[in-house]
């Protein structure tokens, strides 16, 4: 299952009162890079998901001072400008007065910090009553024109697939590990390997040569025996036809 979560926490106790069910479940760092930039959350060390930072997927697919509303079961965030502005946790089967009015009184303090307008809010939905989220979300924001201005940024499974997933030090360890054996066996192989095969290749071929004139040097041997043996069978017939004879001196 894909997750969304928040990589600009001030602070790591500030990420784990948000993200830990409990104060004795422990924690695991994760993080990705931009840019040379490392982006950290701590989640559950339990957690199985396929882990991707909201942040990021903002950078991605907005421009600046854009309004983005990310719905999951158990939480929902806002960001601005690719910025963490709002964050709670909400009961997972429906949208409550106090989310829709949190998020209208957060688009109308970033439109008074930015000093201009934000004609659409995009929002992303990962739970359960998708379709009757959406339709609370964009009746109830709709515009001073009773214009819908909630759009769907796209579906998650989509919205994530050029962006680098969160891993944690072991993995991240493992794969550099594999890169560099890759490389290094790369490396080996343009300088050292072609020709240390070529070499093979080229005494590989010289011994087949040689195999294949031994094998016709054997052929020709065992016919010349055959055609030997044949030529004696026929010489002692001949000689077996020829009788013997006495000359007598008078």
């Amino acid at each position: 299952m894909v997750r969304l979560v928040i990589t600009d926490f001030p602070t790591k106790e500030d990420c784990e009162a948000f993200y830990m069910k409990d104060e004795f479940e422990e924690s695991q760092h994760m993080f990705v890079y931009r840019k040379f930039k490392k982006n950290n959350v701590y989640l559950s060390r339990y957690d199985n998901d396929e882990i991707y930072s909201l942040n990021l997927l903002s950078r991605k697919y907005l421009l600046k001072n854009q309004f983005l509303i990310y719905v999951a079961d158990e939480e929902y965030i806002i960001l601005f400008n690719h910025k963490t502005v709002y964050s709670a946790k909400i009961n997972q089967n429906f949208l409550i007065d106090d989310t829709i009015k949190s998020i209208l009184i957060t688009k109308h303090i970033a439109m008074l910090s930015s000093g201009g307008s934000i004609e659409n809010i995009y929002y992303i939905i990962n739970s359960k009553y998708k379709s009757a989220k959406e339709n609370i979300l964009k009746e109830n924001t709709k515009n001073e024109r009773n214009e819908v201005v909630a759009k769907s940024l796209g579906e998650i499974e989509e919205l994530i697939k050029p962006l680098n997933e969160l891993t944690t030090y072991k993995t991240h360890f493992f794969k550099l590990s594999s890169l560099l054996f890759t490389f290094c066996f790369s490396f080996w192989i343009i300088f050292y390997g072609l020709e240390l095969f070529a070499d093979k290749l080229s005494q590989q071929q010289s011994l087949e040569l040689l195999n294949r004139e031994l094998n016709v040097e054997k052929r020709i041997i065992k016919r010349e025996k055959t055609i030997l043996a044949k030529n004696n069978i026929e010489y002692k017939k001949m000689i077996g036809c020829i009788s013997t004879i006495k000359v007598k001196n008078d």
